[in-house]
């Protein structure tokens, strides 16, 4: 339906005039700080308004990327990511959102779509990859410098994978390469890897413009290599724990003093617990470090790289999480209603989690803390999952659903010991941590 006929219908429907509808879509628009097209706004209002516009009767139309033309909507494309950026806040007329951009194609041609709000959280959330299949269901294009774009409407969405004919679209190319097979030219490289340190950011002046630097070790059990993030992506970097797997598209390298590096630019995208990440082999084995195997009974305060083999006893009382800055990571501390981060001031917090078992063996029990990804691994919940559970639960809920769950299985965990200053109890402090069958 066009626009003018839309406009028609909730007129002639509604019994308000030209002038009121034409206000109340462009208090719409304003409302949605720029995001909403015209016709998406008259949708809503429609809707609003309780007009029946028939759309669900009208078929998508599924056009191929070589057909699209500014000015169309309605549309529908299947299409495969070739490539994933970094999503972006931004603020515009006083209004704050995020959006996030991919370069999508077909046996056609290729185009730069955008996505918003909350589908960029689904990208997020379900660990969309390059080479992923994406069914984009109405969509609008528009153009910038004459080059058509391709968006989704408000009321948007897409679909992962799809269970229809793909045949028609080029075969997925990416994959990750090894870190000891990395040359130096490489322009698009995907990596797979554990993050080994993550070092202090820099800030540094090029031709009077202020930078940001921040290096780090990744490993995948071929090699160690050294890594720098740049400018936009440092703030990911700096989230990273030590121990934490992920998955690195869109990286470059270039020639180190001793050895190739990867460079992480604009294009780089980082994605968190990827698929195969458990399959990477822990820090210390790849340090060349090795973890000696104790009973409980046998660890004692500044044990380091040990590891016990036990039987989950109990899932302890806590929050499931704590608060951190989502630009650094750092933790964060309360304020009057505020949080402060001691690096970037007052923030909106994110969530990092942090769960605490009770472990036995034959020789005794200790309790051990588990951070981030790790924690994540125990409680089965990414940190988006465990976000939305504690949104209509509370920790002691979870953690009675958990302690169901988990208690009496075995598991191998890997780590150091130290005295916990409250308790004056041995503490195990987990570095990896994985179920035994």
């Amino acid at each position: 339906m066009e626009l003018q006929q839309t406009l028609q219908k909730i007129i002639s429907s509604s019994g308000k005039s030209e002038e009121e509808v034409n206000r109340l879509i462009g208090k719409k628009k304003e409302k949605f700080a720029g995001l909403l097209t015209e016709s998406g706004a008259a949708l809503m209002v429609a809707k609003e308004l309780g007009v029946e516009l028939g759309l669900e009767e009208k078929q998508l139309e599924r056009l191929q990327v070589s057909q699209l033309k500014g000015g169309m909507s309605n549309v529908e494309v299947l299409a495969r990511a070739k490539h994933i950026f970094s999503p972006k806040n931004f603020e515009k007329n006083g209004k704050k959102g995020i959006l996030c951009s991919l370069i999508v194609g077909d046996s056609t041609g290729e185009i730069r779509l955008t996505v918003w709000g909350k589908e960029v959280a689904r990208l997020q959330e379900q660990n969309v990859e390059k080479g992923t299949v994406l069914l984009l269901k109405n969509c609008y294009v528009n153009s910038y410098k004459e080059i058509p774009q391709l968006n989704l409407s408000y009321n948007g969405n897409f679909l992962i994978n799809p269970e229809i004919d793909v045949s028609g679209l080029p075969p997925a190319e990416e994959k990750c390469v090894a870190l000891k097979e990395l040359s130096e030219s490489e322009s698009d490289a995907s990596v797979l890897g554990r993050i080994i340190r993550v070092f202090p950011e820099k800030i540094f002046e090029k031709d009077g413009r202020e930078g940001k630097l921040v290096n780090f070790l990744i490993g995948d059990g071929t090699a160690i290599v050294r890594a720098a993030a740049w400018n936009e992506m440092v703030g990911e970097v700096k989230k990273l724990s030590s121990g934490e797997a992920v998955k690195i598209e869109g990286c470059y390298t270039k020639k180190g003093l001793r050895e190739v590096e990867l460079q992480l630019g604009f294009r780089a995208r980082i994605l968190k617990s990827p698929k195969d990440g458990e399959k990477l082999p822990g820090i210390a084995e790849m340090q060349g470090i090795e973890v000696q195997e104790k009973k409980v009974a046998g660890l004692k305060e500044g044990d380091r790289f040990v590891a016990v083999d036990a039987e989950i006893e109990d899932v302890l009382p806590g929050q499931l999480r704590f608060n951190v800055c989502p630009k650094c990571g750092k933790k964060l501390e309360a304020a009057e209603g505020s949080y402060l981060c001691e690096e970037c001031g007052e923030v909106k917090p994110d969530i990092r989690a942090v769960v605490s078992l009770k472990l036995r063996d034959e020789t005794g029990e200790i309790d051990a803390v588990l951070f981030g990804e790790i924690a994540e691994k125990a409680i089965g919940m990414n940190r988006e999952e465990l976000k939305k559970r504690l949104g209509v639960n509370t920790a002691g809920q979870l953690v009675a659903e958990l302690r169901d769950a988990i208690a009496g299985k075995r598991v191998k965990v890997n780590g150091f010991v130290k005295m916990n200053g409250f308790s004056k109890q041995l503490e195990f402090s987990a570095r990896e941590f994985s179920f035994l069958e």
